[in-house]
């Protein structure tokens, strides 16, 4: 904070500030994309403009959903199975206790399956969000850093005295 106020009070009525630039956002509001991609899953990337996104997508989704639904095909059969042993106790190889284990094993697993299906949505959505943002953000191939010489108060010495030290610019 010392070095601020002290910066601040030696550039007194200097008209040397760095000039601001303004920040030309994107031509393509963040919240309608946002809104595509909630919608339906990769509109977001396609209102971005994003073409190359969508495979990854909907070959994520699309994994997710077969693990759902095979999941849920097990957990199904074998639910059948517990019924039909606690029926007649010698219709299956299995006892009831393995057929309980085997059916949390598949319940568990379609669980995680669909939390994994609404993070790759959910991954979607902010995706487009974020790149809508920074779809206008100016990346240039100046990336250099210069050094100039600058003069600086002391801060330890609490003192007006000026010592020499060096400001280092970073362009991105």
């Amino acid at each position: 904070m010392c070095l601020f106020f002290y910066t601040a009070s030696a550039q007194g009525a200097d008209t040397t500030k760095p000039q601001t630039k303004k920040v030309s956002y994107s031509s393509r509001p963040a919240k309608k994309a946002m809104l595509y991609a909630a919608i339906c899953p990769g509109l977001g990337q396609i209102y971005n403009k994003k073409y190359w996104k969508l495979p990854i997508l909907y070959a994520g989704l699309g994994t997710a959903i077969y693990f759902i639904a095979f999941n849920q095909h097990y957990y199904n059969y074998y639910t059948n199975q517990l019924n039909a042993v606690n029926a007649n106790p010698n219709s299956s190889i299995y006892n009831a206790s393995e057929l309980s284990s085997i059916i949390n094993y598949y319940h568990n697993d379609r669980d995680l399956s669909i939390i994994i299906t609404a993070g790759i949505y959910l991954i979607s959505i902010v995706d487009a969000n974020v790149d809508a943002q920074l779809n206008g953000f100016n990346v240039s191939d100046d990336i250099s850093v210069k050094f100039t010489p600058s003069l600086l108060p002391n801060p330890l010495t609490g003192s007006i005295a000026i010592t020499p030290g060096f400001t280092l610019t970073k362009r991105f």
